[in-house]
């Protein structure tokens, strides 16, 4: 599962990747959830903000986007709510951080996982549109796969992180390679560090959130 990411230099998606495209400056993130903005790529390699928890064109309430935050790697083909996007609507969302939390007894100790020593790195992503009564809503969800190594003793799912030599695959190739990309990533590039409890409240959103935890 992915609910809380960070985001804390957008800026640094342009120098990370120079064929995706920045029409402007977006802020720092430290602790994105569900419902609110994410900047995500589409096919066309333009940066764009899209609302977490996809509302398919379909769906009468988007309400239904509350509980389609995440999209299950193995089941995108055979879900209503994916298969069409997994066809035609495949997006790469930005982070540079992903939280997951410990439970020891009552406490939920927060762990924050990077790449490549703090690098962006992108999420495998669906994205959709829907019009109603003249209003456009554009929402994502991003894909899960099995556990690596690193995440298993704090969940059975983790975000599908995307190598960059998968990224091209994902966006804009078929089925059947889209479907292949989603492994889990290496675990030797990444890092768990334990930061505070602070990023518990999903309504704090701080440098603090991505700061190593101190006794």
């Amino acid at each position: 599962m992915c609910a809380r990411f960070s985001l804390s230099d957008p800026g640094r998606i342009g120098d990370r990747w120079p064929g995706f495209k920045m029409r402007r400056a977006y802020l720092p993130r430290f602790n994105v959830a569900p419902t609110h903005d994410v900047l995500a790529a589409c096919a066309d390699g333009e940066v764009r903000e899209l609302r977490w928890g996809l509302v398919p064109a379909w769906a009468d309430d988007p309400a239904i986007g509350r509980r389609l935050i995440n999209a299950r790697a193995e089941t995108l083909a055979e879900k209503p709510a994916f298969r069409d996007a997994l066809r035609a609507r495949r997006c790469v969302i930005f982070a540079d951080g992903f939280y997951e939390w410990r439970h020891d007894g009552r406490t939920k100790r927060p762990f924050r996982f990077t790449v490549d020593d703090g690098r962006p790195f992108a999420f495998a992503g669906l994205h959709e549109r829907r019009r109603r009564d003249g209003v456009t809503l554009e929402t994502c969800a991003v894909v899960t796969c099995a556990p690596n190594e690193l995440l298993a003793p704090l969940h059975d799912r983790m975000p599908a992180i995307l190598d960059d030599d998968a990224l091209d695959a994902w966006l804009r190739g078929n089925v059947d390679d889209a479907l292949a990309v989603l492994v889990p990533f290496d675990p030797g590039r990444m890092r768990a560090t334990e930061v505070s409890p602070l990023v518990n409240r999903v309504d704090f959103d701080d440098p603090r959130c991505i700061l190593p935890l101190t006794a």
